[in-house]
C-alpha cells in the first residue's frame, strides 16, 4: 500500500471506532461528535455498521452484537457486511473502548483528506472545460468553499448540526464533561470541558497543589488519562503525595527507622492501586510550547483527558518584557493551548499580599497577581481559602475552623458561582469533601 492510498483510508481506525461502539454505548456520542455521518467510512460495509448503530443507539437500546445483529437482518444487510463472523472480528481488533476518540479522529482525518483529493480533480476538470477565466475562477472557488475543515471550527454552528448537541448538555450529560471529584465543587461547577482554562489561585501555603493532585487522582481514578506538569515539586514528591492521600497515611510515619507495619501496608497497598491510574507527572516543562507538545506528543500513543499546570508564574512567557505583559502573555496562550487540545487545563496561580493585610483574609478575583488577564482568560476561576490557617497561632476562635477549607467559585462562564466547602486533611495533605471528615 502506498503513502496516498495511506492517506485516504484507514480500515483499522474504521474497525476501531465500530468495535468501541459495540463494546461501549456511552462513547456514541463522543464518535457522532467527530463522525456527524456513515459517508465519513471508506468502506461500504463499514457505512452500514456505522448506520446501523445510530439506528439502535436513537432507539435507546443497547448497542452491543446481538443488537447489531438484529439490525442488520431487519434492514436485509447482514450478509452483505460479511455476517456474525465479520462482526466477531470487528470486536476482536479492538481490547477496549477507551481509544474511541482516536479511532474517530484518524476516520476523519481520512475522510476530509479523501474529500481534499476529489476536489482538486474536480478542479483539474474545471480548468479543461472551455470556459471563460471568470467563470472557472467562480466554480473553482465554490469547490473550495465546499470542503469540511478537519475539525470544526467554533466560530460557525448552525441549529441544523448542533441543537440536539447542546440539548443533551444542557441536561447535564455532556459526556465530554469531567468530574474533579469533589462533589461539592462539582455541584457548582458541574465539572470541567474541553477548551476550558480552569484557575486554581490561592496565598502560598494553602494547599493548591494539594487540590489540584486530589483532582487529577480523583479523574485517573475514574479512567482519565491526566497529564500534571510540575514546575515547583518533583515527580517522586508529588508521587509520595499520591500514595500518601490515597492510602491515608502520613508519609513521616513511613520515613521513620521502624515504622508500623500496618502503616506499610497501607502505604504499599496505595501504590500498588497507583498502577493502574493513567496519571503522568512531567518536570522541566517551562513555556506553552513544551506543554502543548507534550500533549500531542502522548496523543498520539492515547487520548489525553486534562492537563494540570502547577504553577501558572513559573511558565516562561517570552523574553525582555514587563512582568504584567509576560504574565497576560502566558494566560493568553494557556487559553489558546486548552481550545487547540480540546481538553481543559487546569492551571494554579498564585495570589496578590493583598489578601494577607485584609481583615478576614478571604480571596477575590482582584487579588490574582501580575495579571488582569488571568481573571479575563479563565473560563472557571477558584480561590482556595483556609481560615485555620491565619488562626493556627490563636488560642481562641481556632477548633471551629480547624480542617474547613472553602473554595470560592468566582467565575464559572458555564453557570453559577458559589462556595464549595471541603476538608483539609493536614496528616495527609490532601483535600477531602467536608461531610467526609466524620467517616475518617
Amino acid at each position: 500500500m502506498n503513502d496516498k492510498t495511506d492517506k485516504l483510508w484507514s480500515l483499522a481506525g474504521e474497525a476501531g471506532v465500530l468495535g468501541s461502539m459495540i463494546l461501549d454505548r456511552d462513547v456514541v456520542l463522543k464518535v457522532m461528535s467527530i463522525l456527524p455521518d456513515e459517508k465519513a467510512f471508506f468502506e461500504s460495509k463499514h457505512q452500514q455498521l456505522f448506520t446501523a448503530l445510530l439506528a439502535i443507539y436513537t432507539e435507546g437500546k443497547p448497542t452491543d452484537a446481538i443488537m447489531l445483529r438484529d439490525e442488520l437482518e431487519r434492514r436485509g444487510q447482514l450478509e452483505e457486511v460479511g455476517g456474525v463472523a465479520y462482526i466477531a472480528e470487528i470486536l476482536n481488533s479492538v481490547p477496549s473502548s477507551a481509544n474511541a476518540k482516536y479511532y474517530a479522529g484518524i476516520v476523519r482525518e481520512r475522510a476530509d483528506y479523501r474529500q481534499l483529493v476529489q476536489a482538486i480533480e474536480d478542479m483539474q476538470k474545471t480548468l479543461d472545460e472551455p470556459l471563460a477565466v471568470a467563470e472557472q475562477a467562480e466554480q473553482i472557488q465554490r469547490l473550495a468553499m465546499s470542503l469540511s475543515p478537519a475539525r470544526k471550527q467554533a466560530d460557525s454552528f448552525s441549529l441544523s448540526e448542533h441543537a440536539t448537541d447542546v440539548a443533551i448538555k444542557a441536561q447535564g450529560r455532556d459526556i465530554d464533561i469531567i468530574r474533579t471529584g469533589f462533589r461539592n465543587i462539582d455541584k457548582i461547577i458541574a465539572g470541567v470541558a474541553p477548551g476550558e482554562l480552569i484557575i486554581i489561585a490561592a496565598r502560598p501555603s494553602m494547599g493548591k497543589s494539594a487540590l489540584v493532585l486530589g483532582m487529577a487522582l480523583n479523574m485517573a481514578r475514574d479512567g482519565r488519562s491526566v497529564i500534571y506538569i510540575s514546575l515547583e515539586m518533583s515527580g517522586r514528591a508529588l508521587i509520595e503525595r499520591a500514595i500518601c492521600a490515597t492510602g491515608r497515611v502520613n508519609l513521616q510515619t513511613i520515613k521513620v527507622e521502624n515504622p508500623l507495619k500496618e502503616k506499610l501496608d497501607d502505604f504499599y497497598g496505595a501504590a500498588l492501586l497507583l498502577q493502574k491510574y493513567d496519571l503522568t507527572f512531567r518536570e522541566g516543562v517551562t513555556t506553552t510550547e513544551k506543554i502543548i507538545s507534550v500533549v500531542e506528543t502522548q496523543s498520539k500513543v492515547r487520548p489525553v483527558d486534562c492537563v494540570i499546570v502547577d504553577y501558572l508564574q513559573l511558565l516562561s512567557g517570552g523574553k525582555n518584557k514587563s512582568r504584567y505583559e509576560e504574565i497576560t502573555n502566558i494566560s493568553g496562550s494557556l487559553k489558546r493551548a486548552a481550545l487547540r487540545l480540546h481538553v481543559p487545563l487546569i492551571a494554579v496561580s498564585q495570589l496578590n499580599r493583598e489578601v494577607e493585610v485584609r481583615e478576614h483574609h478571604k480571596p477575590r478575583m482582584s487579588d490574582l497577581r501580575d495579571s488582569g488577564a488571568i481573571e479575563q482568560d479563565g473560563d472557571v476561576v477558584m480561590l482556595l481559602h483556609r481560615e485555620d490557617y491565619y488562626r493556627r497561632y490563636e488560642s481562641k476562635n481556632y477548633s471551629e475552623f480547624d480542617g474547613l477549607a472553602e473554595v470560592f467559585v468566582a467565575k464559572n462562564r458555564r453557570g453559577p458561582c458559589g462556595i464549595a466547602r471541603l476538608t483539609f486533611l493536614d496528616e495527609y495533605v490532601s483535600f477531602a469533601d467536608l461531610t467526609e471528615k466524620s467517616d475518617l
